[in-house]
């Protein structure tokens, strides 16, 4: 059984126009009402991805910053990891 659905944002989820598209919207919320997780993997900082997000109407998980920010969308931020090599 599917547990957890991750997806990238640009050039995947978003449209032409750095939207959601309507039936991305709906068949998200699908899979929320059944109870499969859906998160957001995306080179973006939380300040550009959440907003988005956020006006389609989609409440979830975020791995920001190309994997190094991880955030719950009540705004309660976990750092994964940063190495500076």
């Amino acid at each position: 059984m599917i547990q957890l659905i991750a997806s990238d944002m640009d050039g995947t989820l978003l449209n032409a126009e750095m939207e959601i598209s309507e039936e991305n919207v709906a068949a998200i919320k699908k899979v929320q009402a059944a109870g499969i997780e859906f998160v957001v993997a995306t080179g973006r900082s939380i300040e550009e991805a959440q907003p988005i997000l956020e006006s389609a109407g989609i409440k979830c998980r975020y791995i920001t910053s190309n994997g190094a920010q991880a955030k719950r969308s009540s705004y309660k931020l976990t750092i994964i990891g940063f190495y500076d090599n």
